[in-house]
């Protein structure tokens, strides 16, 4: 028996003449209007989390449905913990459980609290609760308490209690050695491969390089900047960038430089696209596109395991926690030289000095060394 709700494939046609893919909810086959908008919002930039958003929504939907007869706009926070229960165990009512090898990832089983708990916080936002609630004689309509005791409630802990296995730890490459930087860089097969890891290297976030156009980079002057950040569009056409510039170093400005002279036009004369997107695809029936993340972050993984460097421990993020580390440790060999927090927000697109935390290295030798001189010179102590 199929489904009550489904997603399907839909094809739509742009104001530019374009035609654009979107995955949509469908509710016996008619499309649903709230969740397709939310899904829409989650396209905008990747067709990928919308599509991803989708499915898991179908599924809640259908166990609402199935399990409790009642739909999304009606659910209760008893209800959806009823669900985090299903994705778990499986259907205990009728003693279906789930084996082993039925059971879902950590990450998977997060990723459906995340888009439960984001839609409903959504249309608190953009619809609100039309639901009445009575106290006694007395007749009340509390703000967000329908949409809000969902979206509120902490369910990852039912996760992270019940699955603690499942969970499991990466250890991921945080911060590059310089070996590591030189072998990366010698590993790619081509100069785009190698600009775009280079501008990791020079602070950016991955989205942040793969959003710059050719209209963003000033090569007399080394200055480039990003036109979309954290997946946010900031700027287009016609409208002021108001992100960071940078000014790169002269080794990725010579390598950025003789991608955009040697590689680039190829791909956008034989894909017959011209486009102001600064990194395109090389290669393929998708040929003068723009480059996209999944496609980097493959290559940047294959690049590794040519090196010699364990593929799952490469991130596309590292480079920024190596470029913040580099700036502290210069602070704190070159006190003459260093930056000021401002400096430091600048360069990476902060807005509070305390979003460096999470990138810093409580290891590393050279900070420790500078805290202890410091220290000892407050104390009136000498020199080891």
């Amino acid at each position: 028996m199929k489904k009550r709700f489904q997603v399907k494939r839909f094809l739509f046609e742009t104001t530019a003449g374009d035609k654009v893919c979107r995955f949509m909810l469908t509710d016996r086959f008619l499309p649903m209007l709230a969740p397709n908008q939310y899904i829409e919002m989650k396209s905008i930039n990747k067709l990928g989390t919308g599509k991803s958003y989708a499915y898991k929504l179908c599924v809640y939907f259908n166990f609402l449905h199935e399990k409790h007869h009642t739909n999304y706009e009606a659910a209760i926070n008893r209800q959806v913990l009823g669900f985090v229960d299903y994705l778990i165990y499986g259907d205990k009512e009728n003693l279906r459980i789930l084996s082993l090898q039925e059971s879902l990832r950590y990450s998977t089983l997060s990723g459906y609290v995340t888009a439960i708990t984001d839609f409903y916080r959504w249309l608190d936002q953009t619809y609100g609760s039309e639901m009445v609630f009575y106290e006694g004689e007395r007749r009340c309509r509390p703000q967000s308490y329908l949409y809000g005791q969902i979206y509120t409630y902490q369910y990852k802990y039912l996760i992270n209690r019940i699955l603690p296995d499942v969970k499991g730890s990466r250890e991921y490459i945080k911060w590059y050695t310089d070996e590591e930087k030189a072998l990366l860089c010698s590993g790619f097969h081509t100069l785009r491969d190698k600009a775009v890891f280079r501008l990791t290297l020079e602070g950016f976030r991955i989205d942040e390089i793969l959003s710059m156009r050719l209209s963003n980079y000033q090569a007399t002057e080394r200055l480039i900047q990003p036109s979309r950040s954290k997946m946010r569009q900031a700027a287009v056409s016609g409208y002021e960038n108001k992100l960071r510039t940078v000014r790169i170093c002269e080794e990725t400005a010579r390598v950025l430089n003789d991608y955009l002279f040697v590689e680039r036009p190829s791909a956008e004369n034989e894909g017959g696209i011209i486009s102001d997107w600064l990194f395109l695809t090389l290669y393929g029936k998708s040929m003068g596109q723009p480059l996209t993340y999944h496609n980097y972050r493959k290559i940047l993984r294959d690049c590794a395991e040519r090196c010699g460097i364990s593929a799952v421990n490469v991130r596309t993020h590292s480079g920024r926690s190596t470029k913040v580390m580099e700036v502290l440790e210069h602070n704190a060999l070159h006190p003459e030289q260093e930056k000021s927090n401002i400096q430091i927000k600048a360069l990476f697109g902060w807005s509070q000095i305390d979003s460096i935390q999470p990138y810093m290295n409580h290891n590393s030798e050279i900070m420790a060394n500078a805290a202890y001189k410091r220290h000892s010179k407050k104390d009136g102590g000498g020199n080891d």
